[in-house]
């Protein structure tokens, strides 16, 4: 075999290879055996076995091992051990023929290890270092194009990088030759800036405190109606000298503020004086009249046809409304409204009476003229209605205003400020506004003369004392009822039924006072022969009980009516009174007293069912005990003087005390028992009440009451004869009997 090269080769080789070629543990190995170890015997036998059978790689591989073996068995044995000869065979034996690695280095081994010779494999390094340095070479080739590009890149940044610091002194020169042209456009732009702010400001100053040339044309122009455009440029235009008081108030701008009030100050009056020229235009126009005086609809048809005049009334409303600031312009149409309104109410008073209201279906009130009562009434009816009807209609029109006017007077120096230029207040020009209730006691004014025309008409054809009490008592009904729906005691037509009810009720009692009068001019004429109630006394009765029936359905308080009552019954009973006590004084004692007992029974008994005439029936009362008690005395006193029994009793009353009773002639047994049995006949008999006189009183319990009276009275006379003449005997009944058949 050849000679082997110096020690170190070998190692070296196989630590070469592999890292060139890549093949890993089985690189070394294969070198290891070519660089000129001896072939055991059994290599060439391995080598030409492994050529045989195709010469393949792994063949060379296996006999090369199997060699490689032999050799070391023999080294061993022959020559002695060598360290770095073991360190390389024990490397090699721990080689691993069959992992993944080998097989890997193998296979591309055998990509250019063609053939297994003793030459091949001592060239095989030389030839896996040639196949390296191929490698190598390729990959040089390979990156040498990426070489050229990398340098043509490196050129072209380069290039970009020149072009860019070019730019940028470009740049640093143009901004330093354009630095006085952006300092200029900046100080242009701040300047722009400023200028629009102030462009906002001086239009929103504008919105706020300027009137727009069409507000001002909508507010002059008297060709354009009052409609929403002309109040929405109203209160725009208002607004602005709203704003410019408070820009006086606040900021202190004396001359803007002064100057934007002059400037307006003509635009508003001319605005109020369109609005007071169209309200005298309503006014005197027959038809906007009618919608200045239309009232409430009562059907769906009125309500249609009048939807026009309701839309005028708003806008009078409205109108009025604005016009309070001016005191002038606004009394003198409130009472051209009121003018107006009244002339209407008179007219539809008129129709009532002679045609009746064809929308609500009413008669004529003409046609209750025959009925006095119901024709006051029907006409303080209508005009109740209508009036309160105006007063909502007027209230409506100005009442608000009012409120709001009296609201705002006491502090207006305070709302217009230091503004006092151009403008004043109600109460800093000394005007008023005119008073509501005046107006409504204008409007309602009319009315009176033509309703007190007709009551006097009325009052001067009537005789009869309960109708002219009625149309009193209408007059104070109506009275209390309109000042409610008025809301105000000192209106024209609650006074006016005041007084009317003043002078009716005075013609009631003047009635009464003639009647009083003719009374005691036939005094002397008068005689009653039943002595019952006179048809006078009877008649003024049923008078008074009736106009009792309507007092009781008046307004009066329950704790006034006494007093209220009272002069009604002073006129009507006390003449009345005085007449029957004048009659009865002509009469005999007992006639005079059963007289005036009917006569005061028959005043007193239409007052007993009336709460408020308690005092007037005790007092009649008391009158009728007297009478009562007079009449009973005398009666009993002709009982006793029929019977013998007065004179008996005289007698033992004037005895003497120690004197005996048969010393007094009328008490002797003899007469007095005849006396007695008489007296005791009579008791049976019924004759000793037989007082025909006491038939004639007509209250029958007037009647018991006097019958009982003097059978009272006989009953204690018998019980004092009784016990003063007991001792004779004589006295077959005790008191008691007698008293039980006097009952």
């Amino acid at each position: 075999g050849p000679e082997p090269g110096p020690a170190g080769q070998p190692a070296a080789m196989a630590s070469t290879l592999p890292a060139a070629v890549g093949l890993g543990a089985a690189g070394a190995a294969v070198a290891t055996a070519s660089a000129g170890i001896p072939t055991a015997p059994g290599f060439g036998a391995l080598s030409t076995a492994g050529a045989g059978g195709g010469g393949g790689a792994a063949s060379t591989v296996a006999s090369s091992a199997a060699g490689t073996a032999a050799v070391a068995s023999g080294a061993t044995a022959a020559a002695g051990p060598s360290s770095h000869l073991t360190k390389k065979i024990q490397k090699a034996k721990t080689l691993r023929v069959d992992s993944q690695t080998t097989r890997d280095a193998l296979r591309c081994l055998s990509s250019f290890f063609e053939e297994n010779t003793v030459q091949t494999r001592r060239n095989l390094r030389t030839t896996i270092e040639s196949q390296n340095l191929l490698l190598h070479q390729e990959f040089v080739d390979s990156f040498s194009k990426l070489e050229n590009y990398i340098q043509n890149l490196d050129r072209l940044v380069n290039a970009l990088d020149s072009a860019c610091d070019r730019a940028s002194s470009q740049l640093r020169q143009s901004k330093s030759d354009t630095q006085a042209i952006l300092e200029k456009a900046s100080a242009l732009r701040n300047e722009s800036k400023a200028i629009d702010e102030k462009q906002e400001v001086l239009t929103h100053f504008l919105a706020r405190f300027r009137v727009s040339e069409a507000d001002t044309q909508l507010v002059r122009s008297g060709d354009t109606p009052l409609d929403e455009d002309f109040f929405g440029a109203f209160e725009r235009l208002e607004q602005v000298r709203k704003n410019a008081r408070q820009l006086l108030n606040t900021c202190g701008q004396q001359t803007s503020g002064v100057d934007i009030l002059h400037e307006t100050s003509e635009i508003l009056e001319a605005s109020y004086e369109r609005m007071f020229v169209w309200v005298q235009q309503q006014c005197r126009s027959p038809k906007a009249a009618a919608a200045l005086t239309a009232q409430p609809a009562t059907s769906s048809s009125a309500a249609a046809g009048v939807e026009g005049d309701m839309a005028v009334g708003a806008v009078l409303r409205r109108v009025l409304t604005l016009l309070v600031e001016r005191p002038v312009y606004f009394n003198h149409c409130i009472r051209d409204i009121s003018r107006v309104r009244r002339q209407a109410l008179v007219q539809r008073f008129f129709e009532a009476l002679s045609q009746g209201d064809a929308a609500s279906g009413s008669r004529p009130i003409e046609l209750q003229a025959c009925d006095p009562v119901r024709y006051v009434g029907d006409m303080l009816a209508w005009i109740h209605e209508n009036a309160a009807a105006e007063r909502e209609a007027i209230a409506s029109l100005m009442g608000r205003v009012q409120s709001e006017a009296s609201s705002a007077q006491p502090d207006s120096g305070a709302s217009r400020g230091g503004s006092g230029l151009m403008e004043s207040s109600p109460a800093e020009a000394g005007l008023t506004l005119v008073a509501f209730d005046d107006i409504l006691d204008f409007t309602l004014e009319g009315l009176s003369q033509a309703f007190s025309s007709r009551v006097k008409q009325v009052l001067e054809s009537q005789t009869s004392i309960v109708v002219v009490y009625k149309i009193a008592q209408v007059f104070s009904f109506f009275a209390k009822t309109l000042e409610e729906a008025i809301k105000r005691k000192e209106a024209c037509l609650v006074v006016m039924c005041k007084d009317l009810h003043a002078r009716t009720y005075q013609a009631f009692l003047d009635m009464w006072e003639r009647q009083a009068q003719r009374l005691r001019q036939g005094v002397a004429g008068v005689y009653v022969s039943e002595l019952g109630s006179p048809p006078f006394v009877v008649e003024a009765a049923n008078t008074l009980s009736e106009v009792l029936s309507i007092y009781d359905m008046s307004l009066v308080p329950a704790e006034e009516r006494e007093a209220d009552f009272l002069p009604v019954l002073s006129a009507a009973f006390d003449p009345l009174l005085n007449h029957c006590q004048q009659v009865a004084a002509m009469m005999d004692a007992s006639d005079g007293q059963v007289f005036l007992i009917n006569c005061i029974a028959a005043m007193q008994a239409p007052l007993r069912n009336h709460a408020f005439c308690s005092q007037r029936v005790t007092m009649y009362t008391a009158l009728l005990d007297d009478h009562v008690r007079l009449l009973v005395d005398g009666q009993a006193a002709a009982a006793l003087a029929k019977l013998g029994l007065a004179e008996r009793l005289e007698a033992l009353r004037a005895k003497p005390a120690d004197a005996p009773l048969s010393s007094v002639p009328e008490l002797h047994p003899v007469s007095l028992a005849a006396t007695l049995r008489s007296f005791y006949n009579s008791l049976f008999t019924g004759a000793v009440l037989a007082l025909p006189v006491f038939e004639r009183i007509g209250n029958r319990t007037l009647r018991a009451e006097a019958r009982s009276g003097v059978a009272g009275k006989i009953a204690v006379a018998y019980g004092e004869l009784y016990e003063g003449v007991k001792e004779l005997d004589v006295a077959t009944h005790t008191p008691d009997q007698v008293r039980t058949l006097l009952e």
